[in-house]
């Protein structure tokens, strides 16, 4: 674990050193600081459940821009060949590549932080829904932060490890209007749905099955990554 930290440390350190992580960070705290005000100004909303929704669709344009790079920049300048050579394994790299994403978001998420205060000197709202809104932001982020992961591993063009994580995660999210109704099927798409899963958070309530699937789907998206990693370094 040791060298996977190591891995993550330079990640984050990167993203502060590069236009990237400034412009994706500037673009995030400005869109969300919109959204957070007009809620309060023109609806009048006293929690923050809306916020969290709105704040899913800023990360599905956001979130790829800071997974396009991890792994696909490392191909395109063919410095993967060195980190693989190297005493790291495939799971060390891939999981120090994922902590630095989620590492660096989870620093913008506790920027976001000032909302929350304000809501709390402006009027009494009960706090319970803020620290499991945080916690399940956090675990959604991470779920797509790993979905860029995989397709960055998956090509050596950070333009299309860009795109292709936009539609995934745009697919991702639509699944829970598709899954509208009472059919088996309909229920399937429902719980295969990320966003649909962060709902029990921003009420409140921190369900044992909406962390589970959220660990289980960045646990099969990580395994994956390793395998597409591995898959490359035999051709």
């Amino acid at each position: 674990m040791r060298t996977a930290y190591a891995i993550a440390e330079r990640e984050i350190r990167s993203y502060f050193a590069s236009p990237i992580g400034w412009i994706v960070l500037g673009a995030f705290m400005a869109l969300v600081g919109w959204f957070f005000w007009a809620a309060i100004a023109y609806a009048g909303i006293g929690e923050m459940r809306m916020w969290f929704s709105n704040t899913t669709i800023v990360l599905i344009i956001l979130l790829p821009a800071l997974t396009m790079r991890l792994l696909a920049e490392e191909r395109q300048r063919g410095t993967i060949e060195i980190l693989m050579t190297s005493p790291v394994t495939d799971t060390q790299a891939v999981l120090g590549k994922f902590l630095g994403a989620w590492g660096f978001y989870c620093v913008m998420l506790l920027m976001t932080l000032q909302f929350p205060i304000t809501l709390t000197r402006l009027a009494t709202p009960d706090r319970g829904p803020f620290y499991s809104g945080y916690l399940g932001m956090a675990l959604f982020g991470g779920t797509f932060i790993a979905v860029g992961l995989l397709i960055s591993a998956m090509t050596r063009n950070q333009v299309v490890a860009y795109v292709g994580t936009l539609f995934v995660l745009l697919f991702l999210w639509l699944l829970s209007w598709a899954g509208s109704g009472d059919a088996w099927w309909q229920t399937l798409l429902t719980y295969i749905s990320v966003p649909s899963h962060l709902d029990s958070f921003a009420k409140g309530m921190i369900d044992t099955r909406d962390v589970f699937f959220y660990l289980s789907f960045i646990g099969g998206m990580l395994f994956l990554t390793v395998r597409a990693l591995a898959a490359w370094k035999w051709r």
